[in-house]
């Protein structure tokens, strides 16, 4: 009777045994999947080009965002490296073998950041030997090259003004200049400096707009109309200098806002008008709230832009005619256009030469 419980507990041992090496194999088995999947999941859910190639550079994996830049289907793995780029500055450091390569190359209209790696070791011919990495920087270029443009048009400029003080300056230095002059040049001096001032004030607005964010602000119920009669009250005098009479139909609004960027919205706007308009005519402007949509509308009956020039009043330091308008910084439909993309608005843009220019801003409440 011991003889056979002795037995029946062997062979229970032996089958739980087997048992539970085959749970863990299994186990082992499962992680080893999840962790390929889950492996999968991470490198698809960047925002970058991965490849991976064997030692015969044969196409082993790609993410989905290579999937999208190259056009790639499942059936393109296997495929070589040189057909899928068809770009010698790609295939060139991939045929050397380097251990490692990087540049910028221009593919498929955008600006990529190209990454090369060799892997060292490599046991079969199915490993991986060879990562290649693509981030899109085209964006990050743009960015730089606004950048680089504004600091030049910024400083060019700058320059003017600067250089009719240094002017100026030089001759009451050198005393060149007569007693009956002194105020005419004390004058020119103050409108330079004035002009300088405003210049670096609207690019302080511009690189706030361009880079503070809403969690970075207060924003306060204000009211437009508030905002609206104390722009209009600031530009009396140029209105009054070339006989300007200013029609507005508004509604009663309040709004949430940092309100130093409404304003400056509607003084651009409306100095804009007046700057472009002929003297003794009218400016239109309508305040209104829809559907909780803003609307703000500045109609002139100015001079009017060409159309190949509408698409690009609202860059930065840009005019329609330099010649013929000389007054202003150049960033004032700049400001404008960044302080619309703040508040997620839209600006649309009607003109008829000798006719008039219409702006309308919209914002949503």
């Amino acid at each position: 009777m011991e003889l056979y419980i002795i037995i029946f507990l062997i062979i229970t041992n032996i089958v739980s045994l087997s048992f539970l090496i085959n749970y863990k194999r299994k186990q082992k088995k499962d992680n080893r999947f999840y962790l390929k999947r889950q492996f999968n999941e991470v490198l698809n859910s960047l925002q970058q080009a991965i490849l991976l190639f064997d030692k015969s550079n044969n196409l082993l994996f790609y993410n989905l965002y290579a999937g999208v830049v190259f056009s790639l289907k499942v059936k393109d793995l296997g495929k070589k490296a040189d057909k899928i780029f068809n770009d010698e500055k790609f295939n060139e450091p991939i045929k050397k073998g380097q251990k490692q390569n990087f540049f910028e190359i221009n593919f498929l209209n955008k600006i990529f950041d190209v990454q090369i790696y060799k892997v060292k070791k490599t046991f079969s011919k199915n490993n991986v030997a060879l990562l290649i990495i693509l981030n899109n920087v085209t964006e990050e270029r743009k960015i730089e090259e606004t950048k680089k443009d504004f600091f030049s048009h910024a400083s060019h400029e700058l320059k003017s003004p600067l250089t009719a003080i240094l002017g100026y300056s030089e001759l009451v230095k050198l005393e060149m200049v007569k007693p009956e002059e002194y105020e005419d040049l004390v004058t020119r001096i103050y409108n330079q400096a004035l002009h300088m001032s405003l210049l670096v004030d609207d690019m302080s607005t511009l690189s706030k707009l361009e880079t503070i964010t809403e969690k970075e602000e207060q924003y306060e119920t204000v009211s437009l109309n508030k905002i609206l009669k104390d722009v209009c009250y600031t530009l009396e005098s140029f209105l009054n200098e070339k006989e300007i009479h200013l029609n507005i139909d508004e509604e009663k609004i309040d709004y949430k806002c940092i309100e130093l960027d409404i304003n400056k919205l509607f003084k651009n706007l409306i100095e804009n008008a007046i700057k472009y308009s002929h003297k003794q005519s009218t400016i239109n402007i309508k305040l209104y709230k829809k559907d909780n949509i803003i609307t703000f509308i500045v109609g002139d009956e100015g001079i009017g832009i060409q159309e190949k020039h509408i698409k690009r009043i609202f860059g930065r330091f840009y005019r329609v005619d330099k010649g013929r308008i000389g007054k202003g910084t150049g960033l004032g439909l700049a400001i404008v256009k960044h302080t619309v993309i703040k508040y997620n608005g839209e600006i649309d843009v009607k003109s008829k030469i000798d006719e008039g220019t219409t702006i309308k801003v919209t914002l949503k409440a």
